[in-house]
């Protein structure tokens, strides 16, 4: 099955809402995601957000990251 090409806007913006929790209205990350040789693409998330990410936030962005990366794949 072909990955379906997005950009990597859109793609962060996906990441985005599916990272939000909107139990936790306090944290709010703002991904980006840039071209990654070995995976493809990879999601970067600023240092101001990321101190605020608990290790269950971590875990979900990996997972998110896994689920996406078989999905799509980020216009060039």
């Amino acid at each position: 099955m072909a990955k379906k090409r997005i950009s990597s806007v859109d793609l962060a913006w996906l990441i985005s809402e599916e990272l939000f929790d909107p139990a936790r209205r306090d944290v709010r990350a703002s991904p980006a995601v840039v071209s990654d040789e070995k995976d493809g693409w990879r999601v970067i998330i600023p240092k101001r957000n990321r101190r605020y990410l608990t290790a269950a936030d971590e875990q979900r962005l990996a997972e998110i990251q896994r689920k996406l990366r078989l999905v799509y794949e980020i216009k060039s």
